[in-house]
């Protein structure tokens, strides 16, 4: 259980102890967290073709770096590694030239990135992980909401407090179109701070991010008072982030829109953000399922569970609908 000590924190503070505290955390227990025997899914766990067409792009991307081997492949929180293990296979199957020069490093949150990067940085359901801070609009001025304990009942409650930190500000006035009394809103400075390091690490690359989240003229298109944060437990969602500390995720949708422009601050580039599923129809979505639809002619058992999981994968209204793709460019022509 994780543990709070008697003063407020901020829910930034709160959400890392609970999701990476080293005796109790969501992350660092060792339950299984991914797929059925966990609280949730991720399109890798859904499907190998994801890792396969993502693959595809890493291999496509590399050439056009036209840089010496070997090839940096940084992974940003590798999670139970299926991902990163996939997209290897599929490299030493379809690309055994590249997958021979290929230096595959997975980055977990407390981990450093490589000194030098030359390749590619990859990440799905990265960003939206990070511990966040929560502000909310009163009287027309900003409040950071804060979490403390009941020293006598132990019941976790929230505070608001003024802001702990001046970039929340900045990043309010680039992050929202406006600011509505009494919503609720993110603020994700470790985001700031992994571009920052990319930035510094970088020599010259792509990054691939792939995420939940929204551009600022998208945020008021549905009713987001309460703001973006949300828990999973047993593939359920959980709209409470207080309850049973430690053994339910927490996660926060990323604003594309902050990540963009402090990205073009620092010289980068970027392709228009897509959902998945147009990622992966730029990338042989459609050449894919004409091979997979031939296969599928001699149905087996196997070849069923198959079937199920790619239309998970691509069912509209799903997974592939609902994540986001941004492909940035470092010092790249």
């Amino acid at each position: 259980m994780i543990q709070l000590p008697a003063h407020p924190i901020t829910f930034a503070d709160f959400m890392e102890r609970c999701l990476y505290d080293p005796h109790g955390g969501y992350y660092t227990s060792g339950r299984p967290v991914f797929g059925p025997p966990g609280d949730f899914y991720t399109s890798s766990h859904t499907h190998p073709l994801f890792a396969e067409i993502l693959a595809d792009a890493i291999a496509a991307l590399q050439g056009l770096l036209e840089s010496a081997p070997p090839l940096d492949l940084v992974e940003l929180g590798p999670g139970d590694g299926v991902l990163g293990r996939n997209i290897l296979a599929h490299l030493s199957h379809a690309h055994p030239k590249l997958a021979g020069n290929v230096r595959y490093s997975p980055v977990e949150l407390n981990t450093p990135l490589p000194k030098r990067i030359c390749g590619i940085v990859f990440s799905n359901e990265f960003f939206d992980a990070l511990p966040v801070h929560r502000v909310r609009v009163k009287g027309g001025e900003l409040r950071e909401l804060y979490v403390e304990a009941d020293p006598s009942t132990g019941e976790i409650r929230e505070t608001e407090g003024p802001i702990s930190d001046d970039r929340i500000r900045d990043y309010m006035r680039n992050g929202f179109e406006r600011r509505r009394e009494g919503w609720d809103y993110e603020v994700n400075l470790r985001m700031l701070d992994w571009l920052g390091d990319l930035n510094r690490r970088i020599d010259k690359g792509y990054v691939i991010t792939i995420d939940y989240g929204f551009l600022k003229e998208e945020y008021e298109q549905v009713d987001r008072a309460a703001g973006t944060v949300l828990s999973y437990s047993r593939h359920r969602v959980v709209t409470d982030p207080y309850l049973n500390p430690g053994r339910q995720d927490i996660t926060a949708h990323v604003n594309f829109s902050v990540l963009i422009k402090t990205a073009r601050e620092m010289g980068w580039t970027e392709r228009p953000l897509k959902n998945q599923r147009e990622f992966m129809m730029e990338w042989g979505l459609a050449e894919r399922l004409i091979r997979a639809e031939q296969s599928f002619r001699k149905p087996s058992a196997q070849k069923i569970d198959e079937l199920l999981h790619l239309k998970r994968l691509l069912l509209p209204g799903g997974i592939s609908d609902v994540m986001k793709v941004l492909l940035q460019g470092i010092r790249v022509k």
